[in-house]
């Protein structure tokens, strides 16, 4: 499993994380492999901007080795979400072969969850209370001091 974290500017400027990450995967492939990896990308670009909405196979195929397969998709989500929060996790095939999934790390911002409704006990004994408290309330007012 390939992990990227990103680290959070304390400058509040937004950081160039693609940049960053084309350097860094520059860094550590080779310049026919790097060659190799952008080619895909940039395939997949053109695709989308045609229209398709899915690109369900890595542009280059067999040209492609796994471990650029994974770099493949680890560069199109960090392009796709402007972000390195995200692994691969290698899934089975069908046909018994691997394939990979890309997981967004960062946490979905929730909202506060609304209370619960009173269950049907918790109502019946809230009236009950009410109906208690209206009568001492009642209670109170009629013997109160006469004529005061």
């Amino acid at each position: 499993m390939i992990e990227h974290h990103a680290a959070d500017p304390d400058d509040g400027q937004e950081a160039d994380v693609l940049g960053h990450y084309l350097e860094v995967l520059r860094a550590r492939l080779s310049g026919e492999r790097f060659e190799l990896l952008i080619r895909a990308v940039q395939t997949t670009c053109a695709l989308l901007a045609e229209g398709r909405e899915a690109v369900l196979e890595v542009p280059g195929g067999p040209d492609l080795a796994p471990d650029l397969q994974r770099e493949y998709l680890s560069l199109m989500a960090v392009m796709i979400t402007g972000h390195l929060d995200h692994r691969l996790v290698e899934l089975a095939a069908p046909d018994g072969g691997t394939g990979w999934a890309v997981v967004d790390n960062t946490r979905p911002r929730r909202e506060p969850a609304a209370p619960a409704p009173p269950s049907p006990c918790e109502t019946a004994e809230r009236e009950w209370i009410a109906r208690e408290l209206d009568g001492i309330v009642r209670a109170t007012q009629d013997t109160g001091p006469a004529g005061g």
